[in-house]
């Protein structure tokens, strides 16, 4: 919580920056745990009622831990006529959870949203891992290319692990 007192002291008193320092707190932690909505209450000089009313109204914060790989599957229309319903169920199979959960082991989260704007290349399969810049869109997707992703992304946390060890 040091680090992030640290990135949030351009924020001070500057209560029209709540977005941007819930930003940069999610950022640093993955999500926002009560401690975090208070630190950037008192540090905007806001009640933590009044943050924490930003927070929840926002799709793009998260008051629960996510994996380290989330994985968004587009639920648009294109992309449910190409078959998205089934790449999801078969990816909730692979992993373990359904859509909107995180594994135990904090490895994968997946979600679903409505609609990426990518429709030419539906249906669409969006990664992303925590701490490194940058989502990768994964379009023309198929079950069969969801269980090589998921298998491509083990391999690499395997070998990052061997190489932390």
């Amino acid at each position: 919580m040091k680090e992030l007192e640290e990135a949030l002291l351009p924020f001070k008193e500057k209560r029209n920056m709540t977005i941007p320092a819930l930003q940069i707190a999610q950022e640093k932690l993955g999500y926002l745990p009560r401690e975090a909505i208070e630190d950037v209450a008192q540090t905007l000089g806001l009640p933590p009622g009044e943050v924490y009313e930003v927070v929840t109204f926002y799709a793009q914060f998260r008051l629960k831990p996510i994996g380290k790989n989330i994985i968004t599957v587009c639920r648009g229309t294109a992309c449910h006529v190409g078959g998205s319903s089934g790449i999801l169920k078969e990816l909730e199979r692979i992993l373990g959870i359904y859509a909107g959960e995180t594994d135990e082991k904090r490895e994968f989260t997946l979600l679903t949203v409505a609609c990426f704007g990518a429709c030419a290349r539906a249906p669409i399969t969006v990664t992303e891992t925590l701490g490194l810049p940058g989502r990768k869109v994964h379009g023309y997707m198929t079950k069969m290319k969801a269980r090589d992703l998921i298998e491509e992304i083990k391999q690499k946390m395997a070998e990052e692990a061997a190489e932390a060890a």
